[in-house]
């Protein structure tokens, strides 16, 4: 928001955010508040809506309409940590492609767990757990206090159903699906989906919010070829990576994923 508000050549209109959300509707109107603040103090004409539907893998709910969008605006979409969960249902995931593909994105940004939580071997999937959940935790422990209402919140509400799941769980209750970047390349390739670049702004940006906490010098981040690795202290966490829509065969998409 504040590059944009920054930019003088082609100076923006209209910054429009729709939330796509399944649950939870107060926690996004607050997320609408604080943004719409944040605009206004940067004098960035801001507008942001709420599309809450009943299943975001249908691609009956996520459809054009939703986003009320206008002729000649350009699109992008953010895909936080979304689509790891709904990799053991390919027809969910394929679906839901195609929705963002209708749109006509510009650009789709993709937030993802950098674990290899896939393997069918029980002993993979455990080790890969054990390493990544560690510095997890470790992250955790310098990040928030042990009494914090919220990391409580993370740790047994979120982190525990996770570990469960991915340690314990086979054949279609384990939907916790996790690729690292090299996987998500290869999927998104065959969904005729070319890699963009980050921009050096982002980057130098990123570096610059790790350095303003004093635990920030134990968060690493490297490129993995026009991918962003953020981990702590040399594990992988999270990938951040961009990417186009390109012509694929219509025929041949349903046998992509």
């Amino acid at each position: 928001m504040q590059a944009l508000a920054t930019r003088y050549e082609c100076p923006i209109e209209m910054l429009k955010v729709t939330a796509v959300g399944v649950k939870s509707r107060k926690k996004i109107e607050d997320t609408g508040r604080r943004l719409a603040q944040f605009a206004e103090a940067l004098k960035l004409p801001f507008t942001f809506k709420i599309a809450m539907v009943k299943d975001i893998k249908d691609i009956k709910d996520i459809k054009e309409g939703i986003f009320e969008l206008d002729t000649g605006e350009a699109v992008a979409v953010y895909c936080p940590l979304l689509l790891s969960s709904i990799m053991s249902q390919p027809n969910c995931l394929e679906s839901l492609m195609k929705a963002l593909r209708s749109l006509n994105p510009r650009l789709m940004v993709v937030k993802e767990f950098e674990a290899n939580h896939n393997s069918p071997i029980f002993i993979n999937r455990f080790y890969e757990a054990l390493f990544y959940y560690s510095a997890f935790f470790e992250c955790l422990d310098a990040c928030m206090d042990r009494g914090s209402a919220l990391r409580m919140e993370l740790e047994e509400t979120y982190l525990s159903l996770d570990i469960k799941n991915i340690v314990a769980s086979e054949d279609e209750e384990r939907v916790n699906r996790r690729m690292k970047i090299d996987g998500w390349r290869s999927l998104f390739g065959k969904c005729g989906m070319v890699e963009a670049d980050l921009s050096l702004s982002s980057l130098y940006q990123a570096d610059l919010t790790a350095k303003q906490f004093a635990c920030g010098r134990s968060c690493t981040m490297e490129n993995n070829g026009k991918c962003l690795v953020v981990g702590w202290k040399g594990t992988p966490i999270l990938s951040l990576s961009v990417w186009k829509f390109h012509a694929v065969n219509v025929k041949t998409f349903k046998r992509l994923l």
